[in-house]
């Protein structure tokens, strides 16, 4: 008899509607917990991935401009890049680098009494710019150091004066001649 009292009460309406709820809520968690939730972090990640990906088609895209308009740059100056190749030439070209100030020592009557080479890097490195150092001691009036330099500046070869010592000529007269040592560099790929 008891058990048929104890079958009874387990198997009643409101017993079997609390195990249903139990069960179904039991699956319902486990539905969750294995299917939506991994559902949900890959739907994170990838709203996540988008907003990188967004950035980096910007950043490229951005570049992309940068190039064609770097592009149509030399496109533009074609005609003119043989210029650059004066200017900054592959190789040191030091006699062409010498006689340039030479030609234009000569034409502003500066009277070289001593030029020498220094810095002079021949091994192929991996630096994107190197120089060659003409160090010239000579005798000039200031009116006339100051053509030269202006000369030096407009000629192709990009050259730099990077040190200037000028001193009053101790034997010399009313002529005002001075005592200069110019150190150029002149640059090259």
């Amino acid at each position: 008899m008891k058990l048929t009292s104890i079958s009874k009460s387990i198997f009643n309406k409101k017993t079997t509607d609390y195990t249903f709820v139990v069960l179904f809520l039991f699956i319902f968690s486990m539905f969750i917990i294995f299917a939506i939730n991994p559902s949900l972090k890959t739907a994170f990640s990838l709203k996540k991935e988008e907003k990188d990906l967004t950035k980096i088609d910007s950043l490229y895209e951005k570049k992309i401009m940068d190039i064609s308009l770097i592009q149509s740059q030399i496109e533009d100056n074609r005609e003119n890049l043989f210029l650059l190749n004066e200017a900054m030439p592959k190789y040191p070209e030091v006699n062409k680098m010498f006689n340039d100030v030479k030609t234009i020592a000569d034409k502003n009557l500066l009277a070289i009494k001593k030029a020498s080479i220094a810095d002079v890097n021949l091994t192929q490195s991996k630096k994107n710019l190197d120089k060659v150092r003409l160090i010239i001691e000579g005798k000039i009036n200031f009116n006339n150091l100051l053509a030269f330099i202006n000369d030096l500046f407009e000629q192709r070869r990009l050259k730099t004066i990077n040190n200037l010592v000028v001193n009053q000529d101790k034997e010399s007269t009313v002529s005002g001649q001075l005592d200069v040592i110019l150190t150029i560099d002149g640059f090259y790929l």
